[in-house]
């Protein structure tokens, strides 16, 4: 697993870090793994934006559910 430090444009502010689980970039921001994100630059105002597509998520879910039967032998129940 990778990682970057993810920096306001504008101002250079550390907003997070960008983790790439299994080709799916997700934002580690304040204690939170963040797949969706719309706010502003704490120290100078620029809006910030971060998206993770719902079919790469997708895509990523099912891998983690197939390897978790594969290696456990059982589903997650609701």
């Amino acid at each position: 697993m990778s990682s970057e430090e993810i920096k306001c444009p504008t101002c250079d502010n550390l907003i997070g870090y960008s983790y790439d689980i299994d080709g799916v970039m997700f934002l580690d921001c304040g204690g939170l793994i963040v797949r969706e994100l719309k706010s502003n630059c704490k120290q100078c105002g620029r809006e910030f934006f971060w998206v993770v597509p719902n079919i790469r998520l997708e895509r990523l879910i099912k891998r983690v559910l197939k390897n978790r039967k594969q290696f456990f032998g059982d589903t997650p129940r609701n």
